[in-house]
Protein backbone atom coordinates (compact mmCIF):
# COMPACT_ATOMS: atom_id res chain seq x y z
CA UNK A 1 0.00 0.00 0.00
CA UNK A 2 1.34 3.56 -0.70
CA UNK A 3 1.08 6.78 0.70
CA UNK A 4 -1.67 9.59 -0.95
CA UNK A 5 0.78 12.50 -2.18
CA UNK A 6 0.68 15.28 0.62
CA UNK A 7 -1.44 13.26 2.93
CA UNK A 8 0.80 13.25 6.15
CA UNK A 9 2.77 10.25 7.82
CA UNK A 10 0.99 8.03 10.54
CA UNK A 11 2.95 8.73 13.82
CA UNK A 12 2.67 6.28 16.09
CA UNK A 13 4.13 8.43 19.04
CA UNK A 14 1.46 10.86 18.12
CA UNK A 15 -1.93 8.83 18.45
CA UNK A 16 -0.44 6.33 20.86
CA UNK A 17 -0.50 3.16 17.59
CA UNK A 18 1.17 2.23 14.96
CA UNK A 19 -0.37 1.21 11.03
CA UNK A 20 -1.00 -1.70 12.80
CA UNK A 21 -2.94 -0.48 15.39
CA UNK A 22 -0.11 -1.66 17.79
CA UNK A 23 -0.08 0.34 21.71
CA UNK A 24 2.45 3.33 22.22
CA UNK A 25 5.40 0.99 23.51
CA UNK A 26 5.52 0.13 20.15
CA UNK A 27 8.62 2.46 19.87
CA UNK A 28 10.38 0.09 21.59
CA UNK A 29 10.83 -2.37 18.52
CA UNK A 30 12.21 0.30 16.74
CA UNK A 31 14.37 1.62 19.16
CA UNK A 32 15.98 -1.63 20.36
CA UNK A 33 16.53 -2.61 16.21
CA UNK A 34 18.05 0.90 15.52
CA UNK A 35 19.87 0.17 19.11
CA UNK A 36 21.31 -3.29 18.08
CA UNK A 37 22.30 -2.19 14.37
CA UNK A 38 24.59 1.03 15.84
CA UNK A 39 26.43 -1.58 18.05
CA UNK A 40 26.77 -3.88 15.21
CA UNK A 41 27.95 -1.50 13.14
CA UNK A 42 30.36 0.12 15.57
CA UNK A 43 31.62 -3.39 16.54
CA UNK A 44 32.28 -3.70 13.08
CA UNK A 45 34.37 0.00 12.30
CA UNK A 46 35.97 -0.81 15.36
CA UNK A 47 37.76 -4.07 14.19
CA UNK A 48 40.54 -2.32 12.18
CA UNK A 49 42.37 -0.51 15.95
CA UNK A 50 41.64 -3.78 17.63
CA UNK A 51 43.19 -6.35 15.35
CA UNK A 52 45.66 -3.97 13.91
CA UNK A 53 48.90 -4.98 16.05
CA UNK A 54 48.66 -8.39 14.96
CA UNK A 55 47.17 -7.69 11.45
CA UNK A 56 50.42 -5.75 10.67
CA UNK A 57 52.47 -8.24 12.35
CA UNK A 58 51.21 -11.14 9.98
CA UNK A 59 51.02 -8.48 6.86
CA UNK A 60 54.48 -7.10 7.54
CA UNK A 61 52.82 -3.89 7.72
CA UNK A 62 54.09 -0.77 9.40
CA UNK A 63 52.61 -0.06 12.85
CA UNK A 64 51.41 3.48 11.35
CA UNK A 65 49.52 2.28 8.61
CA UNK A 66 46.82 2.06 11.44
CA UNK A 67 46.21 6.52 11.09
CA UNK A 68 45.78 5.37 7.04
CA UNK A 69 42.93 2.29 7.68
CA UNK A 70 41.14 4.81 10.04
CA UNK A 71 41.05 7.42 6.95
CA UNK A 72 39.63 4.72 4.54
CA UNK A 73 37.34 3.63 6.90
CA UNK A 74 36.15 7.35 7.35
CA UNK A 75 36.24 7.82 4.14
CA UNK A 76 33.43 4.83 3.35
CA UNK A 77 31.05 6.35 5.72
CA UNK A 78 31.42 9.90 4.42
CA UNK A 79 31.11 8.26 0.86
CA UNK A 80 27.51 6.77 2.06
CA UNK A 81 26.38 10.19 3.45
CA UNK A 82 26.74 11.91 0.27
CA UNK A 83 25.39 9.33 -2.18
CA UNK A 84 23.14 7.43 -0.13
CA UNK A 85 20.57 9.08 -0.48
CA UNK A 86 18.79 7.42 -3.19
CA UNK A 87 19.46 4.04 -1.94
CA UNK A 88 17.24 5.07 1.44
CA UNK A 89 14.71 6.13 -0.87
CA UNK A 90 14.17 3.29 -2.58
CA UNK A 91 14.31 0.71 -0.48
CA UNK A 92 13.85 2.05 2.89
CA UNK A 93 15.45 2.82 5.85
CA UNK A 94 15.24 -0.22 7.84
CA UNK A 95 16.50 -2.46 4.55
CA UNK A 96 19.47 0.52 3.87
CA UNK A 97 20.72 -0.31 7.98
CA UNK A 98 20.19 -4.13 6.97
CA UNK A 99 22.91 -3.67 3.43
CA UNK A 100 25.18 -1.62 5.63
CA UNK A 101 25.69 -4.50 8.41
CA UNK A 102 25.89 -7.23 4.73
CA UNK A 103 28.27 -4.34 3.65
CA UNK A 104 30.05 -4.69 6.48
CA UNK A 105 30.41 -8.54 6.99
CA UNK A 106 31.82 -8.35 3.30
CA UNK A 107 34.40 -6.32 4.55
CA UNK A 108 35.64 -8.22 7.66
CA UNK A 109 35.85 -11.07 5.28
CA UNK A 110 37.86 -9.55 3.27
CA UNK A 111 40.10 -8.23 5.49
CA UNK A 112 40.62 -12.05 6.35
CA UNK A 113 42.19 -13.01 2.84
CA UNK A 114 46.25 -11.79 2.83
CA UNK A 115 45.96 -9.32 0.69
CA UNK A 116 47.11 -5.40 1.19
CA UNK A 117 44.69 -4.34 -2.05
CA UNK A 118 41.55 -6.19 -0.20
CA UNK A 119 42.58 -4.95 3.29
CA UNK A 120 41.92 -1.45 2.00
CA UNK A 121 38.71 -2.19 -0.20
CA UNK A 122 37.56 -4.52 3.45
CA UNK A 123 38.39 -1.35 5.41
CA UNK A 124 36.09 0.94 3.25
CA UNK A 125 33.19 -1.38 2.91
CA UNK A 126 33.26 -1.64 6.69
CA UNK A 127 33.04 2.32 6.87
CA UNK A 128 30.56 2.30 4.02
CA UNK A 129 28.60 0.06 5.79
CA UNK A 130 28.61 2.37 8.85
CA UNK A 131 27.30 5.09 7.14
CA UNK A 132 23.12 4.46 7.53
CA UNK A 133 23.53 3.97 10.98
CA UNK A 134 23.06 7.82 11.89
CA UNK A 135 20.07 9.06 8.73
CA UNK A 136 18.93 6.10 8.58
CA UNK A 137 17.93 5.34 12.33
CA UNK A 138 17.29 9.13 12.31
CA UNK A 139 14.45 8.79 9.89
CA UNK A 140 12.99 5.48 11.65
CA UNK A 141 13.16 6.94 15.49
CA UNK A 142 12.00 10.44 14.40
CA UNK A 143 8.60 8.84 13.01
CA UNK A 144 8.34 6.30 16.36
CA UNK A 145 9.58 8.08 19.42
CA UNK A 146 7.15 9.74 21.41
CA UNK A 147 7.61 13.82 21.25
CA UNK A 148 8.59 13.76 24.96
CA UNK A 149 11.05 11.14 25.17
CA UNK A 150 13.04 11.70 21.59
CA UNK A 151 16.28 12.96 23.45
CA UNK A 152 16.18 9.90 25.70
CA UNK A 153 15.49 7.66 22.75
CA UNK A 154 18.20 9.09 20.11
CA UNK A 155 20.55 8.91 23.38
CA UNK A 156 20.03 5.28 23.99
CA UNK A 157 20.27 4.81 20.67
CA UNK A 158 23.94 5.93 20.30
CA UNK A 159 24.82 4.75 23.21
CA UNK A 160 25.00 1.77 20.60
CA UNK A 161 28.57 3.36 19.91
CA UNK A 162 30.39 2.99 23.22
CA UNK A 163 28.89 -0.63 23.39
CA UNK A 164 29.86 -1.52 19.94
CA UNK A 165 33.78 -0.54 21.03
CA UNK A 166 33.80 -2.24 24.39
CA UNK A 167 32.07 -5.22 23.14
CA UNK A 168 34.93 -5.31 20.74
CA UNK A 169 37.60 -4.88 23.11
CA UNK A 170 36.18 -7.19 25.47
CA UNK A 171 35.83 -10.44 22.38
CA UNK A 172 38.19 -9.74 20.18
CA UNK A 173 41.58 -10.01 21.91
CA UNK A 174 40.68 -13.32 23.26
CA UNK A 175 39.22 -14.82 20.52
CA UNK A 176 42.33 -14.03 18.16
CA UNK A 177 44.04 -15.69 21.26
CA UNK A 178 41.63 -18.78 20.89
CA UNK A 179 41.33 -19.46 16.88
CA UNK A 180 43.84 -16.85 15.41
CA UNK A 181 43.07 -13.36 13.28
CA UNK A 182 40.57 -15.01 11.07
CA UNK A 183 38.68 -16.80 13.25
CA UNK A 184 38.16 -12.63 15.38
CA UNK A 185 37.35 -11.51 11.49
CA UNK A 186 35.35 -14.30 10.04
CA UNK A 187 33.20 -14.15 13.62
CA UNK A 188 32.97 -10.40 13.50
CA UNK A 189 31.00 -10.46 9.75
CA UNK A 190 28.60 -13.22 11.16
CA UNK A 191 27.56 -11.24 13.71
CA UNK A 192 26.33 -8.39 11.33
CA UNK A 193 25.09 -10.65 9.23
CA UNK A 194 22.91 -12.42 12.49
CA UNK A 195 21.71 -8.87 13.46
CA UNK A 196 20.90 -7.92 9.76
CA UNK A 197 18.71 -10.83 9.75
CA UNK A 198 17.23 -10.80 13.42
CA UNK A 199 15.41 -7.14 12.15
CA UNK A 200 13.90 -8.78 9.13
CA UNK A 201 10.78 -9.85 10.76
CA UNK A 202 10.28 -6.44 12.23
CA UNK A 203 11.00 -4.80 9.27
CA UNK A 204 7.73 -4.73 7.87
CA UNK A 205 5.77 -2.97 10.95
CA UNK A 206 8.30 -0.44 10.81
CA UNK A 207 8.16 0.29 7.47
CA UNK A 208 4.91 -1.16 5.98
CA UNK A 209 4.91 1.03 3.26
CA UNK A 210 8.28 -0.88 1.47
CA UNK A 211 10.03 0.49 -1.54
CA UNK A 212 9.38 3.51 -3.02
CA UNK A 213 11.83 6.78 -4.76
CA UNK A 214 13.02 6.65 -7.71
CA UNK A 215 14.61 3.93 -9.77
CA UNK A 216 18.43 3.30 -8.92
CA UNK A 217 21.15 4.16 -11.99
CA UNK A 218 24.91 5.81 -11.92
CA UNK A 219 23.54 9.01 -12.29
CA UNK A 220 21.05 9.33 -9.19
CA UNK A 221 23.87 8.83 -7.12
CA UNK A 222 26.21 10.85 -8.94
CA UNK A 223 24.17 14.10 -10.14
CA UNK A 224 25.19 17.33 -8.38
CA UNK A 225 21.24 17.25 -6.94
CA UNK A 226 22.70 14.16 -4.90
CA UNK A 227 25.89 14.96 -3.75
CA UNK A 228 24.91 18.60 -2.73
CA UNK A 229 21.52 17.69 -0.80
CA UNK A 230 22.77 16.61 2.87
CA UNK A 231 24.27 20.20 2.52
CA UNK A 232 20.71 21.86 1.20
CA UNK A 233 18.78 20.29 3.68
CA UNK A 234 20.84 21.83 6.65
CA UNK A 235 20.83 25.27 4.66
CA UNK A 236 17.42 25.51 4.75
CA UNK A 237 16.96 26.04 8.74
CA UNK A 238 18.94 28.27 10.38
CA UNK A 239 19.26 26.49 13.27
CA UNK A 240 20.65 23.09 12.03
CA UNK A 241 23.57 24.98 10.32
CA UNK A 242 24.18 26.64 14.11
CA UNK A 243 23.49 22.93 15.48
CA UNK A 244 25.40 21.09 13.24
CA UNK A 245 28.66 23.74 13.36
CA UNK A 246 28.62 23.15 16.98
CA UNK A 247 28.24 19.59 16.21
CA UNK A 248 31.85 19.94 14.40
CA UNK A 249 33.43 21.57 17.15
CA UNK A 250 32.22 19.36 19.90
CA UNK A 251 33.59 16.35 17.43
CA UNK A 252 36.81 17.80 17.17
CA UNK A 253 37.09 17.71 21.27
CA UNK A 254 35.52 14.52 21.09
CA UNK A 255 38.13 12.94 18.28
CA UNK A 256 40.82 14.47 20.08
CA UNK A 257 40.10 12.57 23.39
CA UNK A 258 39.49 9.23 21.99
CA UNK A 259 43.11 9.26 20.35
CA UNK A 260 45.40 11.38 22.40
CA UNK A 261 43.93 10.26 26.36
CA UNK A 262 46.05 7.46 26.88
CA UNK A 263 49.21 9.33 25.28
CA UNK A 264 48.81 12.09 27.74
CA UNK A 265 48.27 10.23 30.20
CA UNK A 266 51.32 7.85 29.80
CA UNK A 267 53.36 11.06 28.66
CA UNK A 268 52.23 13.85 30.89
CA UNK A 269 51.64 11.96 34.19
CA UNK A 270 53.93 9.11 34.08
CA UNK A 271 51.73 6.55 34.18
CA UNK A 272 51.98 2.67 32.67
CA UNK A 273 50.11 1.76 29.53
CA UNK A 274 47.79 -0.09 31.46
CA UNK A 275 46.47 2.73 34.04
CA UNK A 276 45.73 4.48 31.47
CA UNK A 277 43.69 2.21 29.50
CA UNK A 278 42.11 1.83 32.83
CA UNK A 279 41.19 5.18 32.81
CA UNK A 280 40.46 4.96 29.11
CA UNK A 281 38.26 2.42 29.70
CA UNK A 282 36.33 4.46 32.75
CA UNK A 283 36.11 7.18 30.14
CA UNK A 284 33.92 5.13 27.71
CA UNK A 285 31.72 3.70 30.44
CA UNK A 286 31.06 6.44 31.61
CA UNK A 287 30.15 7.79 27.89
CA UNK A 288 27.00 5.08 27.93
CA UNK A 289 25.33 6.35 31.05
CA UNK A 290 26.12 10.02 30.50
CA UNK A 291 24.54 9.24 26.73
CA UNK A 292 21.02 8.02 28.13
CA UNK A 293 21.41 10.80 31.12
CA UNK A 294 21.66 13.71 29.06
CA UNK A 295 18.62 12.61 26.73
CA UNK A 296 17.27 12.23 29.69
CA UNK A 297 17.86 15.26 31.11
CA UNK A 298 16.65 17.35 27.56
CA UNK A 299 13.28 15.84 27.95
CA UNK A 300 12.91 16.56 31.27
CA UNK A 301 13.91 19.82 31.04
CA UNK A 302 12.19 20.04 27.28
CA UNK A 303 15.45 21.73 26.20
CA UNK A 304 17.57 20.12 23.97
CA UNK A 305 19.71 23.05 23.35
CA UNK A 306 19.95 24.12 27.02
CA UNK A 307 21.27 20.34 27.47
CA UNK A 308 24.09 20.66 24.94
CA UNK A 309 25.22 24.01 26.11
CA UNK A 310 25.75 22.61 29.44
CA UNK A 311 27.59 19.51 27.93
CA UNK A 312 29.60 21.87 25.86
CA UNK A 313 30.52 23.96 28.59
CA UNK A 314 31.41 21.00 30.80
CA UNK A 315 33.46 19.64 27.58
CA UNK A 316 35.25 22.69 27.47
CA UNK A 317 36.38 22.66 31.63
CA UNK A 318 37.61 18.77 31.19
CA UNK A 319 39.97 20.03 27.97
CA UNK A 320 41.03 22.80 30.20
CA UNK A 321 41.80 20.55 33.15
CA UNK A 322 43.50 18.00 31.09
CA UNK A 323 45.95 20.50 29.48
CA UNK A 324 47.17 21.05 33.16
CA UNK A 325 47.55 17.30 34.65
CA UNK A 326 51.36 15.88 35.50
CA UNK A 327 52.88 13.33 37.23
CA UNK A 328 51.29 15.06 40.65
CA UNK A 329 48.05 14.24 39.77
CA UNK A 330 46.70 11.99 42.05
CA UNK A 331 44.57 9.16 40.57
CA UNK A 332 41.11 10.02 42.15
CA UNK A 333 41.68 13.46 40.70
CA UNK A 334 42.11 11.79 37.05
CA UNK A 335 39.47 8.94 37.73
CA UNK A 336 36.75 11.92 38.58
CA UNK A 337 38.21 13.74 35.10
CA UNK A 338 37.53 10.80 33.38
CA UNK A 339 34.27 10.05 34.76
CA UNK A 340 32.84 13.99 33.63
CA UNK A 341 34.58 13.70 30.14
CA UNK A 342 33.02 10.50 29.61
CA UNK A 343 29.52 12.02 30.04
CA UNK A 344 30.23 15.50 28.39
CA UNK A 345 32.85 14.96 26.07
CA UNK A 346 31.83 11.73 24.57
CA UNK A 347 28.04 12.00 25.65
CA UNK A 348 26.45 14.77 23.75
CA UNK A 349 25.87 13.03 20.84
CA UNK A 350 22.18 11.44 21.06
CA UNK A 351 21.04 14.61 22.24
CA UNK A 352 22.45 16.82 19.02
CA UNK A 353 20.80 13.41 16.69
CA UNK A 354 17.64 14.02 18.24
CA UNK A 355 17.60 17.82 17.71
CA UNK A 356 18.92 17.78 14.38
CA UNK A 357 15.75 15.64 13.57
CA UNK A 358 13.79 17.53 15.35
CA UNK A 359 14.31 20.76 13.27
CA UNK A 360 14.55 19.02 10.09
CA UNK A 361 12.58 20.41 7.69
CA UNK A 362 9.37 18.11 7.37
CA UNK A 363 10.09 14.91 5.12
CA UNK A 364 13.93 15.18 5.26
CA UNK A 365 15.26 14.06 8.33
CA UNK A 366 17.25 11.39 6.46
CA UNK A 367 19.17 13.71 4.31
CA UNK A 368 19.28 16.70 7.33
CA UNK A 369 20.78 13.83 9.23
CA UNK A 370 23.70 12.99 6.82
CA UNK A 371 24.72 16.94 6.32
CA UNK A 372 25.01 17.27 10.22
CA UNK A 373 26.85 13.77 9.88
CA UNK A 374 29.13 14.90 6.96
CA UNK A 375 30.26 17.29 9.42
CA UNK A 376 30.79 15.53 12.48
CA UNK A 377 32.72 12.88 10.56
CA UNK A 378 34.58 15.89 9.41
CA UNK A 379 35.62 17.04 12.89
CA UNK A 380 36.89 13.79 13.88
CA UNK A 381 38.62 13.11 10.56
CA UNK A 382 40.63 16.11 10.69
CA UNK A 383 40.72 17.29 14.66
CA UNK A 384 43.32 14.49 15.25
CA UNK A 385 45.40 15.31 12.41
CA UNK A 386 45.87 19.29 13.30
CA UNK A 387 46.40 18.46 17.17
CA UNK A 388 48.92 16.06 16.25
CA UNK A 389 50.80 18.79 13.74
CA UNK A 390 50.40 21.49 15.99
CA UNK A 391 51.41 19.12 19.16
CA UNK A 392 54.82 18.37 16.80
CA UNK A 393 55.15 22.08 16.30
CA UNK A 394 54.60 23.31 19.53
CA UNK A 395 57.05 20.86 21.47
CA UNK A 396 53.90 20.10 24.02
CA UNK A 397 50.43 19.41 24.64
CA UNK A 398 49.30 22.53 26.58
CA UNK A 399 48.55 24.70 24.05
CA UNK A 400 46.93 22.56 21.76
CA UNK A 401 44.59 21.62 24.74
CA UNK A 402 44.12 24.81 25.50
CA UNK A 403 42.82 25.48 21.70
CA UNK A 404 40.51 22.92 21.61
CA UNK A 405 38.90 24.02 24.94
CA UNK A 406 38.41 27.46 23.60
CA UNK A 407 37.25 26.11 20.63
CA UNK A 408 34.61 23.58 22.65
CA UNK A 409 33.61 27.12 25.03
CA UNK A 410 32.91 29.20 21.91
CA UNK A 411 30.69 26.33 20.42
CA UNK A 412 28.19 27.20 23.33
CA UNK A 413 26.87 30.40 21.43
CA UNK A 414 26.07 28.26 18.29
CA UNK A 415 22.95 26.00 18.65
CA UNK A 416 19.27 27.01 18.68
CA UNK A 417 16.67 27.98 16.20
CA UNK A 418 13.22 26.85 15.66
CA UNK A 419 11.61 24.17 12.74
CA UNK A 420 10.45 25.79 9.81
CA UNK A 421 6.70 25.53 10.12
CA UNK A 422 5.71 25.35 6.03
CA UNK A 423 6.29 22.12 4.80
CA UNK A 424 9.83 20.92 2.70
CA UNK A 425 9.99 18.34 0.96
CA UNK A 426 11.84 16.55 -2.36
CA UNK A 427 9.33 13.64 -3.31
CA UNK A 428 10.53 10.32 -4.02
CA UNK A 429 13.86 11.30 -2.15
CA UNK A 430 13.69 11.27 1.29
CA UNK A 431 11.82 10.07 4.39
CA UNK A 432 8.23 9.77 5.76
CA UNK A 433 6.70 13.44 5.42
CA UNK A 434 5.82 14.62 9.11
CA UNK A 435 3.49 16.97 10.40
CA UNK A 436 3.93 20.47 11.49
CA UNK A 437 6.09 20.81 14.57
CA UNK A 438 3.44 21.61 18.20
Amino acid sequence: MSRQPGKPAHRPADTGADAAGLPRSAWLVPLLMTLAVQSAASFLVRLPPIVAPILFVERGIGASAIGYLSGIGMAGSMAFLLLGAPLMARVGSVRTLQLGLIGGAIGAALIAVPSTALLVLGVFLMGLGYGPSVPASSDILRRFAPPNRQGLVFSIKQSGVPIGGMLGGAILPPLIGFGGLETALLFSGAVALLVAAGIEPVRSRVEPDGAGGSPLNFRSFVSAENLTDPIRALLSTEGLVRLSLSGLTLAISQGVWLAFLVTVFVDRAGMSLVAAGTLFAIMQAAGIVGRIALGWVADRTGSAVATLKAATGLSALCTLALAFIGPETSWPLLAALCLVAGATVTGWNGVQVSEVARLSPPGRVREAAAGATLLLFSGYAAGPAIFALFVEITGSYTGPLLAVAALTAASVLLPGGARPKGPVTAPGRSGSPEPPAR
